[in-house]
């Protein structure tokens, strides 16, 4: 089949509507799907529903879920199977028949298209499944929003970007024809970039951003953010630069990939550094993301596998530790800047400290000068 096909079926796959939306599952399967097939973990047409494979999958869906959901990735496993490009093996005595709903006695493996499998191997053709997918989540102001208050920014400021996005900036393109839709209707992160550049240059976008002191600006640049985390678009260009790089071994290759997308290695390292999340002490590792300190980008390869260079951290604190709105001094305090509005909403109080070695210190010292926002 063609990648039209698979991009078609993507765009609508046979979700669950009982709560009166969209269910992010099937979503979060495939994405999940999809890194570890990049990373080569899995290497062949074979799909099993291990802890690697939950893990990836529960970091996809503690992004796209909604308080109603729930963290059951044997359901998109099993129930993709009725999207035609998924499939099912069955152990002896089982069939598709006479199973219902999954269980690890009855199903052995998924497997995909054959065509499907090679096309998801391609990192040129990768992106566009993966816009495919985004299009099947319509409410994109919802999950900006969440994403936006899970960074620490207050529901008012919320509320003033995703109002001057949908309003003024995707009015002003339009009225420049160069929009037909609604920002906030682009599903695809790189067809959203183009646009961004295009508001940016518009004179009234300058003269209004200028007036209201770089919030539109702001607004736009965290809607970008939120957008290539929504597809990893990110990580996808470290890993291309990654495999491009003729130095490396295939061996280096491998172990660099699996480090960028927080598995691997360095992930375990990480979890036999600091037990749980370096700052709450929250234990479920599976809920965890391994953070570079030092952004890889900036980091060499030796630096990129240091396990000093890490920090296991709930999603909400490893994304406000990215973006910069904290840090810690060179005693573990945090730091909280003043563009984490709201702190508490998700769950940073002003004594809470790491447990730092000197081994760390470079690595936060880099970051308190190059990436932390200083009141």
């Amino acid at each position: 089949m063609a990648i039209e096909y698979y991009v078609g079926r993507f765009q609508s796959l046979k979700m669950n509507n009982s709560l009166g939306r969209k269910s992010p599952h099937k979503v979060c399967m495939l994405l999940a799907v999809m890194d570890l097939i990049q990373a080569g973990y899995i290497v062949g047409n074979r799909i099993e529903l291990n802890t690697t494979l939950k893990e990836r999958f529960t970091q996809h869906f503690k992004r796209l879920s909604q308080s109603n959901d729930k963290n059951t990735p044997e359901n998109p496993f099993f129930h993709l199977r009725s999207d035609g490009f998924w499939h099912l093996s069955y152990h002896q005595g089982y069939d598709k028949e006479s199973t219902k709903r999954y269980s690890a006695k009855a199903i052995a493996y998924a497997f995909l298209d054959d065509e499907l499998f090679d096309y998801m191997k391609s990192f040129i053709v990768v992106d566009q499944l993966k816009d495919a997918l985004v299009s099947n989540l319509s409410d994109m102001t919802t999950l900006f929003y969440r994403w936006l208050v899970n960074v620490g920014k207050t529901e008012n400021t919320a509320r003033d970007y995703i109002t001057v996005i949908k309003g003024d900036i995707s009015n002003w393109l339009m009225d420049s024809g160069l929009l037909e839709d609604n920002l906030t209707d682009i599903h695809s992160y790189y067809e959203f970039s183009r646009y961004e550049q295009k508001a940016r240059q518009l004179e009234q976008f300058q003269i209004e951003d200028t007036r209201k002191k770089g919030m539109y600006g702001a607004a736009l640049s965290h809607y970008h953010k939120f957008f290539a985390d929504l597809t990893k678009s990110d990580v996808k260009a470290d890993i291309n630069q990654v495999l491009s790089d003729n130095t490396l071994t295939k061996t280096e290759k491998s172990i660099l990939v699996n480090t960028r997308i927080g598995q691997g290695h360095f992930r375990e390292k990480l979890i036999q550094l600091w037990g749980g999340c370096a700052v709450t002490g929250y234990r479920n590792t599976q809920l965890l993301l391994a953070s570079h300190i030092k952004p890889w980008r900036d980091s060499s390869n030796q630096e990129r596998l240091d396990k000093f260079n890490g920090l296991l951290l709930l999603a909400n604190l490893d994304k406000a530790f990215d973006l910069g709105f904290i840090s810690f001094d060179d005693r573990g305090k945090v730091l909280i800047s003043d563009y984490l509005e709201a702190p508490e909403v998700i769950g940073l109080k002003e004594d809470m400290a790491l447990k730092l070695t000197p081994a760390h210190q470079y690595y936060l010292e880099h970051h308190r000068n190059e990436i932390f926002k200083r009141n």
